[in-house]
């Protein structure tokens, strides 16, 4: 069982909580900070405690009170359900869960006991009960001092019990869980019965808990884009693949876009993850190249895991067009973008990259797993692109053992910019962040004539089991002469060797790909440490050099942070048809770090 979700199981175990009654009014009506308030007696729908009919049998999908911007299955049965939506203030939640009973619910940054910020609330006799609570240690959750969490409605219904709520992002209550655009795990748990009186709630038990990486600020919505009529999908699929035995593969597949006749703009993507394989299939990336590739290498599968049995008609340089990881969804473009199909100038030929993992070896894989693009004639205002930036896939990313937060850098150099943006610049609307098994937190960072501005991202609770698409509230503008670092942070104490670069996810990656509009030339941007300080004639050597450091003295690990901190950085920056740019550089230290806006919370 994952360590988290073990922990988890405790943070709803309220045997002893103290739960305050709410009684909602009839046709009560208010407003909360800017959020409409309807709440109304239920007592129509339930007569009492054991004359309530059961729930409905059935595990599809229950109907909200109204439309939300997002929804999700938080348990693999179909027994509770999330909608939620937000605004630049608040976050409304409707919990739809199939008991009579109580329900569970609530935010934590790492998905653990503690802190968790929870509400636990169920519907008695007509009366909704409801109370905003926190965990301390590993101990029975506190009732907050101050109720942050407002219920907006409660009810039982054919589905279950529905409970609708509303809280501040920020409600400056140390007891409450700051909502932002990090990812955050939701916690959730239910039981099929009321609890005896307001100070006691019999235990959830094993099936009824568990938690759900989100990001509930920054997701990409299907209701605020309009599909068109004419949407046209394609699916790049893999054919009963046989998943080796071995720990790590990527395994390829080429595929050649139909002839389109005319220019289109693909408005949406979307995994399909074949049933079962859930576990294996990590993430998928796919590949076009700007050039010609020919027809005999249409619809091939090779093992790309380590390049060598790449045909050699598609080795060279190549860009990435999208990609999928663990934990993501389907996702739609925003409605005045799309990526151009069907011109001359547009991808034809494409690689899929599917990255499968395998830690117990099984030999019984069997995948046909894939992405679904689709796109329309009916052209939007702009045409977008997406730039790879972070560190170089290789050994000379080293993250050294026995440290709780080390951080890697890389840098993109304000030259890559200055060849290859308009004079307006671009505009940033998405960011996808990834990272292996150590990283805990990532951070794409901007800076303009050495100031640093807002990050495109800052995930300060990274989940390797959940990587998405980060859709920006507002769009950010890269002009040329800026530059961009990406920053990770490592928890590395458990590890007795360096951790170095590489695609298994044993290894470590550090990377960021910024979603933007007018697409450009530019495609990728990385960098990797040179080590000097270490060995001046060969990286290889140094690689092999530092492997067998003494990584148990912190003597060590101090020398080994400052000679990163001097060390030259080789920086490229690659593009569609733009030619291949390397340079040697130092990283750049800001003279003004971005500070992030006080909040209105009292000091």
């Amino acid at each position: 069982m994952n360590i988290k979700i073990f922990c988890l199981c405790l943070c709803f175990y309220f045997t002893t909580a103290k739960v305050v009654t709410t009684e909602t009014p009839l046709a009560a009506s208010s407003a909360v900070d800017g959020v409409n308030v309807v709440t109304k007696s239920t007592s129509s729908n339930v007569a009492s405690t054991t004359s309530r009919p059961a729930v409905a049998a059935t595990h599809q999908k229950p109907t909200p009170s109204h439309s939300f911007a997002h929804d999700v299955r938080l348990d693999e049965d179909g027994a509770y359900w999330l909608f939620w939506e937000s605004n630049e203030t608040h976050v409304t939640f409707e919990t739809h869960v199939k008991t009579r009973g109580y329900v569970g619910f609530g935010l934590s940054g790492n998905g653990q006991m503690f802190p968790g910020d929870v509400v636990v609330g169920w519907v008695k006799e007509g009366v909704t009960h409801f109370k905003d609570c926190h965990t301390v240690e590993h101990v029975m959750p506190k009732e907050d001092d101050s109720q942050d969490w407002t219920l907006l409605h409660g009810e039982e219904n054919d589905f279950g019990t529905l409970l609708r709520f509303t809280r501040k992002l920020d409600t400056c209550d140390d007891d409450d869980f700051k909502i932002t655009d990090d990812t955050i795990r939701v916690i959730f748990s239910f039981h099929l019965d009321d609890p005896v009186d307001i100070t006691s709630l019999p235990w959830h038990g094993v099936a009824r808990r568990g938690s759900r990486a989100l990001l509930l600020l920054s997701a990409t919505s299907a209701s605020a884009v309009t599909m068109p009529a004419d949407l046209q999908s394609f699916g790049l699929l893999k054919k009963n693949y046989h998943v080796p035995s071995a720990g790590t593969t990527y395994h390829c597949s080429t595929f050649r876009l139909p002839d389109l006749n005319q220019k289109h703009h693909m408005i949406k993507y979307e995994p399909y993850v074949q049933k079962g394989n859930e576990k294996h299939v990590h993430h998928i990336v796919l590949y076009f190249y700007d050039r010609e590739i020919d027809r005999q290498y249409d619809n091939i599968n090779y093992d790309c895991t380590r390049g060598k049995s790449t045909p050699q008609g598609l080795r060279g340089m190549r860009s990435i067009f999208l990609v999928w990881a663990v934990g993501g969804g389907t996702y739609y473009l925003p409605g005045h973008v799309g990526i151009p199909l069907g011109t001359d100038q547009d991808p034809k030929f494409f690689v899929m990259e599917t990255h499968y993992d395998n830690p117990t070896r099984k030999t019984d894989i069997v995948d046909s797993s894939g992405i679904i693009i689709s796109y329309t004639t009916q052209l939007r205002q702009h045409d977008a692109g997406m730039m790879y930036t972070g560190s170089s896939v290789s050994p000379r990313q080293i993250v050294p053992p026995y440290e709780k937060a080390f951080v890697t850098c890389s840098y993109c150099p304000e030259e890559c910019f200055d060849r290859a943006l308009p004079d307006e610049g671009v505009k940033v609307f998405a960011v996808f962040q990834h990272a292996h098994l150590l990283g805990t937190a990532i951070k794409t960072r901007h800076f303009r004539n050495g100031t640093e501005l807002e990050p495109f991202a800052n995930d300060k609770h990274y989940d390797f089991d959940f990587q998405d698409i980060r859709a920006k509230t507002h769009e950010i503008n890269v002009q040329k002469g800026d530059s961009v670092s990406v920053e990770c942070t490592y928890d590395s104490r458990y590890k007795t060797k360096p951790t170095f670069g590489g695609i298994s996810t044993e290894e470590e990656m550090c990377i960021s790909m910024l979603l933007f509009y007018p697409r450009t030339r530019l495609n990728g941007c990385v960098s990797s440490p040179r080590f000097e300080a270490v060995n001046q004639n060969s990286t290889h050597h140094t690689v092999e050099m530092i492997k067998h450091w003494d990584w148990t003295q912190p003597a060590v690990r101090r020398h080994f942070k400052s000679v990163l901190a001097d060390t030259d950085y080789d920086m490229s920056c690659f593009g569609y048809h733009m030619d291949y740019h390397p340079y040697i550089k130092k990283m750049k230290v800001p003279t003004a770090t971005y500070q992030e806006p006080r909040g209105n919370c009292p000091t």
